[in-house]
């Protein structure tokens, strides 16, 4: 907060990092400090089981549950961009000081980062950038073991349907199909130091995992919204400050885990770069849940990270498909039984209907997109 308070623009400046400054320094006031009812802190033992059964409706913390181990005595980011191939690929960079009337990322080389990230050292800037989408180039024990359970998966089946079709035999998918999904099951968040992300839900109403590496990594959320302040805040993103905002400070080797629709936000000190692992996932347990984020996501595009008018409607059919193939194997109960199992196929039918009325409206005006992407 005080050095949010020292930033000379902060009142007046037009810039996307001003403007997000602002609206994270008004958060941070009004934050608190989560009670046991507002984060679970668990072994990694109590979190597996608990999202073997169900859905949680607050932030789960636990701590040692990576399996992959950096060298020993080795600076994670220095070692991470060691393993990546071909630096002359290009990536998204939010950069602060573009004006908010553009795009809040550029283009940049990966060689381009890697000089600014490795001959800085962890130096103060007054621009910090932010590298969006980044490819993960470790191995899949990356992903921390609570989430290893059956109940978690479904998002890699709605990845096997897609890739595969029909097919039961092994996958062959071209490339770029291949690196799609492995782009949404695991990614990198790299970042320097005083580097804010505004409150936000990830894409696809998809649930996120992040482990920290390097660096300490602020994580804010919204604290079970009821229905008002949820409405209040998809209207009015960049201005709500209601409800009960909660935060906590994680370290290297912490895991925070949060569940399709959690609005939350990311803060940083100015001195220090971070590096974070991430990944998306869904429980099968969720359906309901995540068709109705997905759903508000689809209405209101300006409240997730990524675009999804285009890809959303792929995600529900094919979780439709498996939920019914589900049912006729008998396996209700391991979705939350024939009720749930009726709600989401209703909610399936007014999505559709959803999705009518959305393209009745892009047919009127077609605008290219500006999303401004958050990680």
């Amino acid at each position: 907060m005080q050095e949010l308070q020292g930033k000379p623009s902060l009142e007046k400046g037009k810039t996307h990092g001003d403007v997000t400054a602002r609206l994270i320094l008004r958060l941070l006031q009004v934050c608190e400090t989560p009670d046991a009812s507002e984060a679970l802190v668990l072994s990694g033992q109590e979190a597996a089981a608990m999202m073997d059964v169900g859905v949680t409706d607050c932030p789960i913390f636990t701590d040692g549950q990576q399996q992959f181990s950096w060298a020993a005595g080795s600076r994670p980011i220095v070692e991470m961009f060691r393993r990546m191939e071909n630096l002359n690929r290009n990536v998204s960079v939010q950069v602060p000081s573009r004006k908010y009337h553009l795009r809040s990322f550029e283009k940049h080389k990966l060689l381009e980062v890697q000089q600014r990230f490795l001959e800085s050292g962890n130096a103060d800037t007054d621009d910090p950038w932010n590298i969006l989408d980044l490819r993960n180039p470790l191995p899949p024990t990356v992903m921390p073991k609570f989430l290893a359970g059956e109940n978690c998966q479904l998002l890699s089946r709605i990845r096997d349907a897609v890739l595969s079709g029909s097919s039961g035999e092994r996958t062959v998918a071209a490339k770029e199909k291949w690196n799609e999904w492995l782009d949404v099951m695991d990614w990198v968040l790299l970042s320097e130091g005083g580097h804010n992300t505004s409150p936000h839900m990830d894409s696809h109403g998809l649930s996120t995992w992040i482990t920290i590496q390097e660096g300490e990594f602020g994580f804010g959320w919204l604290s079970k919204p009821t229905k008002e302040e949820r409405d209040a805040w998809v209207a009015n993103p960049q201005e709500f400050t209601g409800g009960r905002w909660r935060f906590t400070v994680l370290t290297p080797g912490k895991t925070v885990f949060f569940n399709s629709g959690t609005i939350h936000f990311v803060f940083r000190l100015r001195h220090g770069q971070t590096l974070a692992l991430g990944g998306h996932l869904l429980q099968w347990s969720g359906i309901e849940r995540w068709i109705t984020v997905v759903r508000d996501q689809m209405r209101s595009p300006q409240i997730t990270n990524e675009d999804v008018e285009w890809s959303a409607p792929k995600y529900v059919r094919v979780v439709s498909d498996l939920v019914t193939n589900r049912v006729k194997s008998g396996r209700v109960d391991e979705i939350g039984g024939q009720q749930v199992v009726d709600r989401f196929l209703a909610l399936v039918q007014e999505f559709e209907k959803d999705i009518k009325e959305i393209k009745k409206e892009a047919k009127k005006e077609v605008k290219p997109s500006t999303k401004k992407r958050k990680r």
